[in-house]
């Protein structure tokens, strides 16, 4: 019996197929080790030592534009075939990626137009890299708005799922929590202008009166996958815990 139940909770452990989690893993070390200038074969552990070096201003360059940390075209396609063969162990009748936004295509040259949106994010050890308590569904109304900001579907869809991979590092102090049940309130949200850009804000009191609902879903780091509602309020603490925490995400579309 599951601990946590997709439509009950908001959240679902599952697994991935094991030679999809490897290309995912050895994509994303690729890319790193391009970024870093290291031989490829290095492990994520002696990336470690150069990316904990680096001051705020070089690893917001190589890796705080989400553009930069998409992973390659043949590997998100295989991703995609999968996801829609795996339907997320439901009844649903499609189930598949969005792809880049204009904005994206802009910043990264390398990328292709039909690249799928599957990125990695990289958390070093004591740094503001973590995002703040948010639901995805309030970027994703913010961001429909702009035509810079909003994504290709190549599709009709219903309903939006999330999915975050524990890839390095990931533990249960440094990892994703969930305000469980949350995708069943009605959470109010303002915008708020930091640094030029419109960014979603739960509303405060709802975080102070739920506390006692965050919940981390994790059990097993090595096989477990969480995938969640787009309207389930999350955030990941602080990385204080190892050396660099890497994970992977991504959102998959979903015909009913």
């Amino acid at each position: 019996m599951t601990r946590f139940n997709l439509e009950k909770n908001g959240i679902e452990i599952v697994k991935l197929n094991k030679n999809i989690k490897s290309l995912i893993f050895n994509d994303i070390k690729k890319n790193i080790s391009e970024k870093l200038k290291l031989n490829k074969n290095k492990s994520f552990s002696e990336m470690a030592k150069y990316l904990n070096k680096l001051d705020n201003m070089k690893f917001n360059n190589l890796f705080g534009n989400v553009a930069t940390r998409y992973l390659s075209y043949n590997v998100t396609k295989k991703i995609n075939s999968y996801i829609d063969k795996f339907k997320l162990n439901r009844k649903f009748k499609r189930v598949f990626l969005h792809q880049m936004t204009p904005l994206d295509l802009k910043e990264n040259k390398k990328l292709k137009k039909n690249n799928y949106c599957v990125y990695y994010r990289v958390v070093r050890k004591k740094r503001n890299d973590t995002l703040f308590i948010h639901r995805d569904c309030d970027f994703w109304k913010l961001h429909s708005k702009n035509k810079k900001l909003a994504p290709i579907i190549p599709g009709k869809y219903t309903k939006r799922i999330k999915i975050w991979l524990p890839i390095y590092g990931c533990n249960s102090q440094n990892s994703l929590k969930f305000f469980n049940y949350s995708h069943l309130h009605n959470i109010n949200c303002k915008y708020k202008t930091i640094k030029g850009l419109k960014k979603p804000e739960i509303d405060k009191n709802y975080v102070k009166e739920n506390k006692k609902n965050i919940v981390m879903p994790f059990k097993n780091f090595k096989s477990d996958v969480v995938m969640f509602d787009d309207e389930c309020a999350h955030f990941a603490p602080t990385n204080t815990s190892t050396n660099i925490r890497i994970s992977c995400e991504f959102t998959a579309m979903i015909l009913q």
